[in-house]
């Protein structure tokens, strides 16, 4: 069974009751614990890095810091007690002309990451539930769009 439960920086999160133990588990310790979580991260920018279609976006990128950003991310978002110490988000990524389509294959990337490292669907879900609520922080096109020229238009001052 799955509920919605608020992760401490206030995104729903979907969350499954019914583990193995009688008590819920947050997500991080389901994933298997924050080196798995880096582990699929590194996995993940290492292939993001050298994608053809998205790989630019990431020209002299710290790849350490993004994993090291991204994991506190992700714990935080699993119900961990981690702080995240990098920019809010949308300054991050407000100098660069972010499309639909680059966020959208920035999160197949990701879920190939976490299929090839086998974690749990409930993970799996959550996590790209996750990424999607970061959605408009990060490019101004709806998901329901992939308008280049516009999104060009409305890129955001950094």
């Amino acid at each position: 069974m799955q509920v919605s439960v608020p992760d401490p920086a206030g995104v729903v999160m979907p969350r499954r009751s019914g583990y193995d133990s009688p008590v819920e588990r947050p997500l991080w310790e389901v994933a298997g614990g924050a080196e798995v979580l880096r582990a699929v991260l590194t996995d993940f920018y290492d292939t993001v890095i050298g994608d053809l279609m998205i790989g630019f976006l990431f020209k002299g990128a710290d790849r350490s810091r993004l994993i090291e950003r991204e994991l506190e991310l992700t714990l935080r978002a699993f119900g961990a007690d981690v702080a995240y110490t990098g920019r809010p988000l949308a300054a991050a990524h407000a100098g660069h002309a972010i499309f639909g389509g680059h966020f959208m294959r920035r999160r197949k990337l990701l879920a190939d990451a976490i299929e090839r490292a086998g974690l749990p669907a409930v993970v799996r879900d959550a996590w790209l539930a996750h990424t999607d609520s970061l959605r408009a922080q990060i490019t101004p096109d709806r998901p329901d769009e992939c308008d280049d020229r516009g999104a060009a238009g409305r890129r955001r001052a950094p």
